[in-house]
C-alpha cells in the first residue's frame, strides 16, 4: 500500500473530512476505487476484510486444473506399469508374443510421464494447502469442489469396473494370480485416491478431522511411486544399456539392408526359381556407390568401422559386426546375436 495514500487519507481524517470525500478527492486526482477501498480499511479497520472463496479467478483455475491433470497422469502411468510389470513376470500362455523393445519402450513412456507428473502434482497440491490454511475460506472453492467431485466420480467407475471384472472372471472360471494381482493394484490405487479426496472434501475450512490426512497420502504416493520408477528402471534397463541395444539395432539393420540390395543388385526371381543375374559385389561400397532399392550403411554407428563382407562362392556371402548385447527375439530369429563379433551366412538365392 502507497504510503503516501495512508498519509493523505490520514491528513484528511484529522481535518474532519469524510470517507465519500476523500473517496472523491483521491478519484479525481487518478487514483484506483481498489486502492482508495483498500487504504480506508486500512486507516478505519483493525481486521482485515474477508475475501471471497473463488477470489483466486483464473490463476486458482489454472493451479487446480494443472495439480489433478498432474493427478490423472501419474495414478494412470503407474497402474499401467504395475500392469506391465505383472504381465512380464505372470506371462499368460495364450497371449500372443510382443517384441520386448515395444513393452520396454511403452514402460519407459509410462515412466518418463510419472517422472515429470509427480513432483507437479506434489508441488501444485502443497501450494494449493498452503492457500488454504493462510485463506481458510477458499477450501469451499467452487473449482476445488468440482475438480475433487470429479476425481471420486472416476475413482468410483475404475473400483466399480474392477469389481464388475473380478465377478465376471470368477464367472468364467478364469480366476488366475495374476488377475487377482491386477484387480488388487486398481484397487489400492484407485480405492486410495477415492479415501483420499473423499476425507478431503467434507473438510469445508481446510482443517480436516485427520491432521496427518494430506502428510500421510503424500508420503505414501512417494513411496508408491519410487517403488514402480525403481521396478521399472530394473526391467527396461539403464539410458546407457537402452543405447547399446539401439546401437545394435542400427547394425541389424544395416545388415538387414545390405543383404536386401545384394538380393535386388545381383538376383532375379522367377515362378521358376531364383538365379544370378550378376556376380555378388566385390565390396560393399559397389552397393553405396549404385544402389537399386536403398542404400545401405556400411558402417558401425558408433566405430565408423566398415563391416565385414566376404564372398564365400558364387551365392554365398558372410556378414560380420560387433554387437554390444545379445539379441533374441521371435520375430526375424535370423539376426539374432551375442555381444561380441558375430558373422551370418546369407545365401542370395534363398
Amino acid at each position: 500500500m502507497s504510503r503516501e495514500l495512508l498519509e493523505f487519507i490520514a491528513h484528511a481524517r484529522e481535518r474532519g473530512m469524510d470517507h465519500a470525500t476523500i473517496r472523491m478527492l483521491l478519484l479525481s486526482a487518478g487514483w484506483k476505487e481498489k486502492d482508495i477501498a483498500q487504504a480506508l480499511t486500512e486507516q478505519a479497520l483493525d481486521l482485515e476484510v474477508p475475501h471471497p472463496p473463488d477470489r483466486g479467478g483464473a490463476r486458482e483455475a489454472f493451479q487446480h486444473l494443472l495439480a489433478f491433470a498432474a493427478l490423472y497422469s501419474w495414478v494412470l502411468a503407474v497402474v499401467f506399469l504395475l500392469l506391465g510389470f505383472l504381465d512380464h513376470h505372470l506371462p499368460d500362455p495364450a497371449d500372443p508374443p510382443v517384441p520386448e523393445r515395444v513393452v520396454w519402450s511403452g514402460m519407459r513412456w509410462q515412466l518418463a510421464l510419472v517422472l515429470v507428473s509427480f513432483p507437479a502434482f506434489l508441488g501444485f497440491t502443497r501450494t494449493t494447502l498452503r492457500e488454504i490454511a493462510r485463506v481458510p475460506e477458499r477450501a469451499r472453492s467452487p473449482i476445488r469442489r468440482w475438480l475433487t467431485y470429479l476425481t471420486l466420480f472416476v475413482a468410483s467407475l475404475a473400483l466399480g469396473g474392477d469389481v464388475v471384472a473380478l465377478v465376471f472372471r470368477l464367472l468364467e472360471g478364469e480366476l488366475t494370480l495374476r488377475f487377482l494381482l491386477k484387480a488388487l493394484v486398481v484397487l489400492v490405487v484407485a480405492g486410495g485416491a477415492f479415501a483420499y479426496y473423499l476425507a478431503s472434501i467434507g473438510d469445508d475450512l481446510g482443517r480436516t478431522r485427520f491432521p496427518w490426512l494430506h502428510r500421510g497420502f503424500g508420503i505414501a504416493a512417494t513411496a508408491l511411486v519410487g517403488l514402480v520408477w525403481l521396478w521399472g528402471l530394473l526391467l527396461v534397463g539403464s539410458p546407457g544399456a537402452e543405447r547399446e541395444r539401439r546401437l545394435d539395432d542400427r547394425r541389424v539393420e544395416d545388415l538387414r539392408n545390405i543383404r536386401t540390395e545384394i538380393g535386388s543388385l545381383c538376383v532375379e526371381r522367377t515362378e521358376s526359381g531364383a538365379t544370378l543375374k550378376r556376380p555378388l559385389p566385390a565390396t560393399l561400397a559397389d552397393l553405396v556407390a549404385d544402389p537399386r532399392t536403398v542404400r545401405p550403411g556400411i558402417r558401425d554407428p558408433k566405430t565408423g568401422e566398415p563391416y565385414v563382407y566376404e564372398r564365400l562362392d558364387d551365392d554365398t556371402y558372410r556378414l560380420c559386426a560387433t554387437f554390444e548385447s545379445a539379441r533374441a527375439v521371435p520375430f526375424d530369429p535370423f539376426w539374432d546375436h551375442a555381444p561380441g563379433r558375430q558373422c551370418f551366412k546369407i545365401d542370395a538365392l534363398e
